[in-house]
């Protein structure tokens, strides 16, 4: 069986972490089949290239096939991202009149992953073309999300346009796989049959945490021993410092008392929040968080396993009743670390791992008692916290048993459609 991946911020390992498409792909090989993983040539979530990028040329890494769709650069959010997205789109348009030329399989199935729904259109005109059938993967919930978070009014036309393809598109999909698990009625209400909503979280890898980590650089290692020294209690955060990351709340902490605290924030990664939220942490002069670079994932793996408590947090917004999915906490769960979770969502991976304490977002009052309560806690009962998330992320996120599932819906849609391996 063949499966196209359409997804526009898939990276292979030299350009950024590996991600959830690179993670499935190389379960499907184990199944004998061949996932082809279709991203853009340029986006935000990659890391400088450790080699160039073939634009339009299907290319091999780690056994597994991408092909990259020329697309423009872009920083921020402004016009020049959304151009990119229009790019990524119409490159997949194309596909069809090149396809062979270009030395791509013909699909089996196609899948069609968000967040941005302008993947669907093209998505939908090569699976008619190559008479296959397409399933719709939803890792944000556009547009909603762009009304509950971004602001925009409900009314706004560009809204109601995404939200008509939205519609269109769960009406056409033969499964639709949500990483979301609370949100099967909210597509059910636009059109979704109940028999196709299928949930498979953001996944884990037990050999990829095998491996031995990179070590920090010497200049951060330093500031962790130092943390360390002083007994403070180190917490860590990485990932994206957007706004839907909410780390303003932990600033917030400033209102409550200056001076000197049990415990101190290093926050890794980068955003376009992160240089207001630096501006507020010198303007304010808040000294119990340190801001680092972004860093491959096999160094981010040597902070995790060196912090004590690790944080996520998340706005206080409608918008979460439909559930969360973050690969943040898989890693908090993999590294070991009790994990504070500030989050109103309709589910709570860390409330039901036992792995840490959940409070409300944006409660300056309960995070500081929350962090206070890590600070004088026994370091054991810390440990069998941390231990308690690694076996439920064993439990129920590991890749292997994620990607199964996933195989196991392709290779049932396949059959029905009457598609054979070849």
């Amino acid at each position: 069986m063949i499966v196209w991946y359409l997804n526009h911020y898939a990276s292979v390992p030299d350009a950024g972490a590996p991600s959830r498409p690179h993670h499935l792909a190389g379960i499907f090989r184990k199944y004998g089949h061949t996932m082809v993983v279709f991203c853009a040539s340029f986006h935000h979530h990659m890391l400088r290239l450790s080699s160039p990028i073939n634009e339009n040329e299907l290319s091999i890494y780690g056994d597994v096939p991408y092909y990259h769709i020329a697309a423009r650069y872009y920083a921020g959010n402004g016009w020049r991202r959304f151009l990119n997205m229009r790019d990524f789109a119409r490159g997949l348009a194309r596909l069809r009149d090149y396809f062979k030329s270009a030395g791509l399989p013909r699909p089996d199935v196609i899948i069609a992953s968000s967040p941005h729904v302008f993947i669907w259109p093209p998505a939908r005109k090569l699976s008619r073309y190559f008479q296959c059938p397409i399933i719709g993967e939803v890792r944000d919930l556009w547009p909603q999300e762009l009304v509950d978070v971004g602001r925009y009014s409900a009314w706004h036309p560009g809204i109601l346009w995404m939200s008509a393809i939205e519609k269109r598109a769960y009406r056409d999909s033969a499964a639709v796989v949500s990483l979301l698990p609370a949100v099967r009625d909210f597509m059910e209400q636009r059109g979704l049959a109940s028999d196709r909503f299928v949930h498979i979280p953001n996944g884990v890898s037990a050999d990829e945490w095998a491996e031995e980590p990179e070590p920090l650089p010497d200049e951060y290692q330093r500031l962790v021993d130092q943390i360390k020294m002083h007994g403070k209690l180190l917490v860590v955060y990485t990932g994206a410092h957007g706004i839907p990351n909410a780390l303003d709340q932990v600033l917030d902490l400033q209102k409550l008392v200056t001076g000197e605290r049990s415990y101190h924030f290093v926050f890794i990664g980068d955003g376009i929040n992160k240089p207001g939220l630096q501006n507020r942490a010198h303007r304010e002069r808040i000294n119990f968080v340190t801001f680092l670079p972004r860093m491959k994932k096999s160094i981010v793996r040597s902070a995790l396993l060196q912090a004590d408590i690790c944080f996520i947090g998340w706005q206080n917004k409608e918008i979460y009743q439909y559930g969360i999915s973050p690969n943040k906490i898989g890693d908090y769960f993999m590294a070991g670390k009790p994990v504070v979770h500030a989050v109103n969502a309709g589910n709570d991976p860390v409330r039901d791992a036992g792995a840490g304490i959940s409070l409300e977002p944006y409660n300056p009052e309960q995070l500081d008692e929350t962090l206070r309560r890590f600070a004088a806690m026994d370091p054991q009962e810390r440990r069998e916290m941390g231990e308690r998330g690694r076996r439920y992320a064993l439990d129920h996120l590991e890749w292997g048993l994620l990607g199964k599932k996933y195989v196991e819906l392709c290779e049932r849609i396949a059959a029905q459609r009457g598609s054979v391996d070849r």
